[in-house]
């Protein structure tokens, strides 16, 4: 229950947070991969509030939405919280690389990429001697 009622939390602050997005520059952010610091960063003063972290992800959701793109597992996304290593209300551009980096560590274990017997496992098996 709990989960369902994060999830619906979550929710409701990104898609409540498509009526301020508005107020974000006109920069189009990246379909996919990590957003920099710079463009969390709204009001440029060295840190990423729970509010410019939430705005700037429904912007992109949105920018998906007007193109049309597959929105698969949205209701997945991590919390500011997830990324907020010192639960100080605010982060760091070291605290988003590192979460962002945990995030796509995450997503590649869980596609079967390295480690999980996917390209990765066992791939320089037979490339020895002769082999050139």
């Amino acid at each position: 229950m709990k989960s369902i009622t994060k999830k619906l939390g979550l929710c409701t602050i990104l898609f409540g947070s498509l009526l301020c997005v508005s107020s974000l520059n006109a920069e189009t952010l990246p379909a996919r991969g990590p957003i920099s610091f710079s463009t969390y960063d709204t009001n440029g003063d060295g840190f990423v509030t729970e509010k410019e972290f939430y705005d700037v992800r429904a912007k992109r959701i949105q920018q998906k939405v007007e193109q049309g793109m597959p929105m698969r597992n949205v209701g997945n996304a991590p919390d500011f919280s997830q990324f907020d290593a010192n639960g100080d209300g605010k982060l760091t551009e070291t605290e988003l690389l590192k979460g962002q980096n945990a995030q796509m560590q995450n997503r590649r274990l869980n596609k079967g990429g390295y480690g999980q017997g996917g390209m990765g496992k066992g791939m320089n098996q037979g490339m020895g001697k002769g082999m050139n």
